[in-house]
């Protein structure tokens, strides 16, 4: 699914760049030069997007990561998190979550930029990183446009990727739920909020 992905970004780059004259010849000064300007960086993301599907990337932004090296390839990841797909399997991860610790879910799907810029930016952030270590994290993979991705986002009355939801003792804080994209300093004020809610409720 993530080579597919990125085949179509590149597909779609591609197309933009060749719409905005990225190959033609003898271009008159001013605007059809800027805009050939633009497909030109167009076409070359393209053709990095098509390199990164072949080498395995996942990430639109970083098609290339893949080709660095292999101290980004080795590097562990941050912390624990469970991937589902479907209702079913988020209500069985949900039910695995100890009494004791929240669930922070997010929505995320491989074609979905800001997805990957919060994965690669905010939760990174220390901020963000401290409080959400107290969090049981689930990703939920919307990538697939099918029955069961449809049902699962009706289910939450969302309508589609990146959204943020929280969980205690197995049922949504709905107060808490963030859709869209969301700066590192919002979520950690966030997260530090529905931490303290959740003690104020159990105290």
């Amino acid at each position: 699914p993530s080579a597919v992905a990125l085949l179509m970004w590149a597909a779609l780059a591609i197309g933009s760049a060749l719409a905005l004259g990225a190959m033609s010849v003898n271009l008159p000064q001013g605007w059809p030069r800027a805009r050939q300007a633009a497909g030109l960086l167009l076409l070359a993301w393209g053709l990095a997007l098509v390199l990164g599907a072949a080498s395995g990337a996942h990430d639109p932004l970083r098609p290339l990561a893949n080709l660095g090296g292999s101290s980004a390839a080795t590097a562990p990841p941050p912390a624990a998190i469970t991937t589902v797909e479907g209702l079913d399997e988020l209500q069985r991860a949900l039910a695995t979550v100890s009494d004791d610790s929240p669930a922070f879910v997010h929505f995320t799907a491989d074609w979905c930029v800001s997805c990957k810029l919060m994965e690669r930016q905010v939760y990174p952030d220390p901020r963000v990183a401290e409080p959400l270590a107290r969090f049981t994290r689930i990703n939920v993979d919307v990538t697939r446009t099918d029955a069961a991705t449809r049902e699962l986002l009706d289910h939450f009355g969302l309508f589609g990727p990146p959204s943020l939801l929280f969980f205690a003792n197995g049922e949504e804080i709905r107060q808490a739920r963030i859709q869209g994209e969301v700066r590192a300093d919002e979520l950690a004020g966030h997260l530090d909020g529905v931490l303290d809610w959740l003690v104020a409720r159990r105290s």
